[in-house]
């Protein structure tokens, strides 16, 4: 069963950077299963030759974590096995491994491709998904893919779409001066006021697709300034993080950013970190197919993950893991085992 591959997972540090030595464990692994493998720096590719008479489904996880502490690592207590990564999604990794062991070629229905994938938790330019996708070799078996499931934590729920993600800095400028002579400059904290005002007012805006609800939001994360505490600062940085509709693309969200800076008096927007959305694939025919058999639940995902990078690829993905959302990047972090072995038991059931 795939809690046994999970604690050996568990047992195998991998915090993000830090990939390797996972990565060889399940190259290995997938490699004495006969399958073909392709590895790109601490990132996987695995398949088996493609029958043209079927589909091809991906099964899609991140083999890194964020640092963490977990005090019972490798324990299970009360139905919850322990460890850093257990949810956020060692746990989604260890199904991927034991459907891959589970593999036959006669038997299958589809055609499955794995994913292990290096470089999740950090910036979206360094991600090993991105790499793959990328990359001449993977891109032609990738081109195959009519589904994939990504299995981060959703407590087993179908995850639809995905928002998409800016990080700008709002930059003010103002004159350097003295704090006890203000006159003499131009306070480039204060004159930010107009954007704080307007995001202080600002409410979640809603977008429906079908069935589902997504939510925009736009919120200040982040300052920085120069000049000190006796200091009128000549300028000053807001970091705006801006989840934007799976309605919008990359530069309709920007554009939208350019025309508030425009109305809050910002003298400049610099993009340091760019996500695209995912597209809500309700009407793919294998997605409806695997809700409809096995009667999900299905939600709209309000925040980001790669789905967005394999819909944009030309993929359609949903989020579906046994992890457990609540538990990403928790201290003494742990998984239901019991939804481990459903997420097992679904996804091998439509794989036959």
């Amino acid at each position: 069963m795939p809690v046994e591959l999970l604690k050996k997972l568990l047992s195998i540090p991998s915090v993000y950077g830090n990939e390797g030595q996972i990565c060889d464990f399940c190259e290995n692994f997938l490699k004495e299963r006969n399958l073909n493998v392709i590895r790109k720096n601490n990132t996987l590719l695995a398949f088996k030759d493609f029958d043209k008479n079927k589909k091809t489904v991906a099964f899609v996880g991140h083999l890194d974590t964020v640092p963490g502490e977990n005090e019972f690592t490798g324990k299970l207590i009360d139905g919850k096995l322990y460890g850093l990564g257990s949810s956020d999604m060692k746990s989604g990794d260890a199904v991927i491994l034991k459907l891959a062991d589970d593999f036959s070629r006669e038997k299958s229905r589809f055609n499955p491709v794995f994913v292990l994938y290096e470089r999740e938790e950090g910036p979206y330019e360094n991600n090993g998904l991105k790499l793959l996708l990328n990359d001449g070799e993977s891109r032609e078996i990738l081109e195959n893919v009519n589904f994939a499931f990504v299995l981060e934590p959703t407590d087993n729920v179908v995850q639809v779409g995905c928002l998409g993600v800016i990080h700008s800095w709002f930059i003010f400028r103002g004159k350097r001066a003295h704090s006890a002579r203000p006159w003499e400059g131009k306070n480039a904290i204060h004159r930010s006021w107009k954007l704080l005002k307007f995001l202080s007012e600002l409410e979640p805006k809603p977008y429906k697709v079908e069935s589902l609800t997504y939510y925009e939001v736009l919120n200040a994360t982040m300052t920085e300034y120069k000049g000190g505490r006796n200091i009128i600062p000549e300028e000053f940085k807001v970091n705006i993080n801006y989840r934007f509709s799976p309605t919008k693309t990359v530069n309709e969200a920007k554009e939208e950013l350019l025309s508030i800076s425009k109305k809050v008096e910002a003298d400049k927007v610099e993009f340091t970190d760019v996500s695209p959305a995912a597209r809500p694939c309700l009407d793919n025919p294998i997605l409806r197919e695997f809700i409809d058999r096995f009667k999900l639940k299905v939600e709209p995902k309000q925040a980001w993950t790669d789905v967005a990078q394999l819909s944009e690829f030309g993929i359609d993905a949903v989020n579906f893991g046994p992890g457990q959302p609540h538990q990403a990047h928790q201290k003494n972090e742990y998984v239901e085992v019991e939804k481990v072995k459903e997420n097992y038991r679904i996804l091998k059931e439509f794989l036959s």
